[in-house]
């Protein structure tokens, strides 16, 4: 279950929290700058579905998108339908 605070979207794994994290960036956009995902639970999908959380948050809230961290880069490369959303500044 995703679950979302101020600032973050988050999964509960028996090895701890994985996240990632937003801050707003201007107007009308927000920067996607950290994700964490336990070393036991990584490979399982699960930065995917705090990605797919996060734009689906971002889409429903007409923001754009920086892509902050090395993950949501990489995310947005394999799901191109959510290029039309990233900004760099």
């Amino acid at each position: 279950e995703i679950n979302h605070s101020k600032g973050k979207f988050y999964i509960k794994t028996p090895h701890g929290e994985a996240y990632l994290l937003y801050k707003p960036a201007g107007k009308g956009k927000i920067n996607m700058y950290h994700t964490f995902v336990p070393d036991e639970e990584r490979g399982k999908g699960i930065a995917e579905k705090l990605a797919i959380a996060a734009f689906a948050y971002a889409k429903e809230h007409n923001l754009k998108v920086i892509p902050g961290c090395n993950y949501i880069s990489y995310f947005v490369e394999k799901n191109s339908q959510y290029m039309s959303m990233i900004v760099f500044r």
